[in-house]
């Protein structure tokens, strides 16, 4: 696999924010199911909160990686990992909401890194080009130096 030591920092990576993001907000589970505007914005900031980092993550991702973009999802997948495993083992309080919640985070991670794909291959892109921009020609006596060697 190509830059495998960045792929084990992502996704390694992924898998710390998304336990850091676990043991900070886990009081406030409970909140997304209050009745009305409240559990709604809750909700909404949850998913808010996975979709953004995961866009993060996975627009940095692929500005230096070609091609691999299913390690994007995989480090969505281990991002909300710790939250789904802490909503199904540990009684939080969300009873008929949890379905909604744990899909909510799933398609909101997964969103992020939908996005976060498209627009680090846009960000390379113009890195790329900006780099052939700036190259600067170099002169005929430096382009193939070694022609004019003597063989001996």
């Amino acid at each position: 696999m190509i830059n495998w030591q960045r792929t084990f920092a992502f996704v390694t990576g992924s898998i710390v924010f998304g336990l850091a993001i676990i043991l900070v907000s886990n009081s406030y589970i409970q909140y997304v199911a209050a009745e009305g505007s409240t559990g709604y914005l809750f909700l909404f900031g949850f998913g808010l909160v996975y979709l953004n980092l995961n866009f993060g993550f996975s627009r940095r991702f692929m500005m230096k990686a070609f091609n691999i973009n299913w390690i994007c999802y995989l480090m969505a997948f281990f991002t909300i990992l710790p939250t789904i495993f802490w909503v199904y083992t540990k009684d939080v309080g969300l009873a008929e909401t949890e379905l909604v919640f744990v899909l909510t985070t799933i398609f909101s991670a997964f969103l992020g890194a939908y996005f976060g794909i498209r627009r680090g291959v846009v960000k390379r892109a113009k890195y790329i080009q900006r780099l052939r921009e700036e190259k600067e020609e170099l002169p005929d006596s430096l382009k193939r130096p070694h022609d004019d060697l003597n063989i001996n």
